[in-house]
């Protein structure tokens, strides 16, 4: 093969991994419109009239790291202290969105209240819901430092 033509499979191919995740992407948005993240954290925090804007944040979020993981920029120009912030920040967020994800999920499928009733928890259920949070985090932490070194 040419080197032009090697060029052009890259090309054709990263599109159409680009459109692959874009598609992906596309669905995994309308999954999350669907259970009602975004419009529950909204109520919960009175910004109800963000709403689009959170939902068009997310989208561009979702895109930006489709084209991130179809790329793989390479970071090392950044000073490794600023490098680490952004991914420790990035990773904080990614946390908060998989509890937001977590909680919506487990709120859809109504397990809380069917749980405390086959358990027949009357008290005590504020510390069921922080324990599992807490056994949520401890878990990430977990395999985060432990599994991913």
């Amino acid at each position: 093969m040419s080197p032009v033509t090697v060029v052009i499979n890259k090309i054709l191919l990263g599109w159409v991994a680009f459109g692959a995740g874009f598609a992906v992407a596309g669905g995994f948005i309308a999954f999350i419109s669907l259970i009602g993240i975004v419009t529950r954290l909204a109520g919960i925090t009175k910004t109800a009239d963000h709403i689009p804007v959170y939902e068009n944040s997310m989208a561009m979020g979702i895109l930006l790291f489709n084209l991130l993981s179809l790329y793989q920029p390479v970071f090392s120009w950044i000073f490794p202290t600023a490098g680490y912030s952004i991914m420790y920040l990035s990773s904080l967020f990614t946390g908060i969105f998989a509890g937001c994800l977590a909680g919506a999920l487990a709120e859809v499928v109504n397990i809380i209240p069917i749980f405390s009733r086959r358990v027949k928890l009357r008290k005590g259920f504020p510390y069921m819901v922080k324990a599992a949070a807490l056994g949520k985090c401890i878990g990430c932490l977990i395999q985060f430092y432990l599994f991913n070194l």
